[in-house]
């Protein structure tokens, strides 16, 4: 295939997400940028849509390194060195699967779309996986209980940040699930306040609204002043005063936030947005909740993703192995 001059200006959009596509892309001409361009035009939330471009990034990066410059010359041993090189940079096994199944899947549209007659990476296996636990640090619930006192209260930023942080705990919200929410989303049925948004999948995701969080979500929405049911509920902030923009928040925001959060509170670990979600699951799961309505609140399909948040084994081996005495 000959390479035709493409400008790096070539800016690919899906949905929300902007994708560059990389320079062996590029250097592959038209052809390959419009494939490109079609494999990430496909109804794919985006989350997927960025690990997956961060997989084709990695796997592009990798053909320039061995002096692959057309598609055509892909092969199986090359696909196999791909996977070879992520484990001898200790890549997890489920971010080389994750990576691995976005080759394989660039790879068949560009089969589809005539580039290539055959794909190389059908021939690699997944590399196998098997957790019982989920890698997300949970934190018990007197330390979520901690980080919520110790928010000030003071800013809108301030009750943003508590009724956000609730949110993931009491609704087993997904953090981008929960940034885009509407006010409108958050819904009156009769004297019960329900939380309606959509998770991975576009799978729609309703939620019973808990006392606690309600009067946390209560308090932002009076606080700040929100009546537009339009509006994003959870907004941006200003660099000074903790005043809200109006502009929906990002996940990168939410993150440091939480970090920011939790150690002014005095919790010293490597939290993220998703320890907030895994707390809750285990929570509940400890006060006696079962496995399945877990699954259902946690909007997973199957209650084996739900297992990985389950930490409620650690006490039975906390128990067990204080029983070595010597």
């Amino acid at each position: 295939m000959k390479a035709n001059s493409t400008s790096k200006t070539d800016a690919l959009t899906s949905s929300k997400l902007s994708l560059v596509p990389p320079k062996f892309i590029l250097r592959g001409g038209r052809a390959l940028v419009s494939a490109y361009a079609a494999f990430f035009s496909q109804t794919l939330n985006e989350n997927t849509n960025q690990a997956y471009a961060n997989g084709l990034k990695l796997f592009c990066d990798f053909l320039s390194d061995i002096k692959i410059d057309d598609i055509l010359d892909v092969e199986p041993k090359h696909i196999t060195d791909f996977v070879g090189k992520m484990n001898d940079e200790d890549y997890g096994v489920a971010t080389t699967r994750l990576y691995l199944s976005a080759v394989r899947m660039f790879l068949d549209s560009c089969v589809v779309d005539g580039m290539i007659s055959v794909n190389p990476a059908k021939a690699v296996k997944l590399p196998r996986h098997s957790s019982r636990t989920g890698r997300t640090p949970v934190i018990i619930p007197q330390q979520v209980r901690q980080i919520l006192d110790s928010i000030p209260c003071i800013t809108q930023a301030d009750y943003r940040d508590r009724a956000l942080i609730g949110l993931m705990v009491f609704s087993f919200f997904r953090v981008s699930a929960a940034l885009s929410l509407s006010l409108k989303d958050y819904e009156l049925r009769g004297d019960q306040r329900w939380i309606i948004g959509e998770e991975k999948g576009s799978k729609r995701h309703e939620m019973p609204v808990h006392p606690s969080l309600e009067g946390l979500v209560d308090e932002y929405i009076a606080f700040v002043g929100m009546t537009d049911l339009s509006t994003p509920l959870f907004q941006s902030g200003n660099a000074r005063g903790g005043k809200l923009t109006g502009r929906p928040y990002d996940r990168t925001s939410a993150w440091r936030m939480v970090r920011r959060r939790a150690a002014a509170a005095g919790v010293h670990r490597e939290i993220g947005n998703h320890s907030f979600r895994a707390t809750g699951i285990t929570t509940y799961l400890n006060a006696g909740g079962s496995l399945e309505d877990a699954r259902i609140m946690a909007n997973h399909s199957d209650a084996t993703t739900t297992k990985l948040y389950d930490r409620t084994g650690d006490r039975v081996k906390i128990t067990e192995v204080n029983r070595i005495e010597i």
